[in-house]
């Protein structure tokens, strides 16, 4: 597996993502993933306090005491998600991010959290006291970086000009749905799309990206196999994803690697910054189709 120095880490290009673990993924398929994924040269673990009402983080937590790699592994989770059935609900305050990440700590298992993510903004708030409050995150020993979850650009930007001025750690990254399909909807107006003018100021500013979605939820593989669910129509099908699927397809023929890794080397080498994909693999045949392992 290719990998990327990031911050002051070598991460591994591809990102396993855990939403899901344990309510639709058990924890013995979960094992297995999170081993198959490691054994093969992965080290970064994507996770939310969000995900299965905490249930992820702990059961991430229950396999770092199990395993005991935990300092093998770049631990990524995600704070300040609205409450469940209200996205216009705000918690970006300094009472809320701790709360949030002294909860995850606590589930994980772990003493400090690699990346801390905010999930979503508040454009309403100014971006200084959140600075503010995760440096104080920082310099606890909470968290050691933080990024930022569907916040676009302008707003990363403008919170770490504050934090360059008023000398105070920024956004490390950023996490965005990202991958080669296009939608064919949006069907969540607080999610942040890479569109054309997002990709433009990412590239300007070479600021690294923690993709998700990063496969469309199998778009190109279920449409090879005509399996497309009517979820996966609804968000994708469209002119330009099909011409893209062929392209695709037409490159894994050439090289014989799977369409999943395929789109997936797209997005390295057609983006004009660091990316690093997150896939959310069900199933152990998904994870080696996303790996190129045969």
């Amino acid at each position: 597996m290719n990998y990327i120095d990031f911050c002051d880490e070598s991460l591994s290009r591809i990102v396993l993502g855990t939403d899901g673990y344990s309510e639709r993924i058990d924890r013995q398929t979960a094992f297995e993933l999170m081993d198959f994924y490691i054994e093969n040269g992965g080290n970064v673990l994507d996770t939310a306090r969000i995900y299965a009402g905490g249930g992820s983080e702990r059961l991430i937590g229950e396999y770092l005491k199990d395993r005991g790699i935990r300092d093998k592994l770049f631990i990524s989770t995600k704070c300040s998600h609205p409450p469940v059935g209200d996205m216009s609900v705000s918690r970006l305050t300094p009472a809320e991010i701790e709360a949030d990440i002294d909860a995850s700590l606590m589930a994980l298992g772990v003493d400090t959290i690699d990346m801390l993510w905010l999930h979503r903004d508040d454009e309403k708030k100014g971006v200084r006291h959140i600075i503010d409050a995760l440096n104080e995150m920082v310099l606890k020993g909470k968290i050691r970086y933080f990024g930022a979850s569907n916040w676009t650009y302008e707003r990363i930007d403008s919170a770490n000009r504050y934090a360059y001025e008023s000398g105070r750690d920024g956004f490390a990254a950023g996490q965005i749905l990202y991958n080669m399909a296009s939608p064919a909807k949006i069907w969540d107006d607080t999610l942040v799309i890479m569109d054309d003018d997002e990709k433009k100021k990412y590239t300007e500013n070479e600021f690294p990206v923690f993709a998700f979605s990063s496969q469309a939820k199998g778009f190109f593989e279920k449409y090879d196999e005509g399996l497309l669910s009517p979820k996966s129509r609804e968000r994708y099908l469209c002119d330009e994803s099909i011409k893209t699927y062929a392209r695709i397809k037409a490159e894994a023929e050439n090289t014989g690697d799977t369409l999943s890794y395929t789109a997936l080397r797209l997005l390295w080498e057609e983006s004009g910054f660091d990316v690093f994909p997150i896939i959310g693999p069900s199933n152990l045949n998904q994870l080696k189709d996303s790996l190129n392992i045969r």
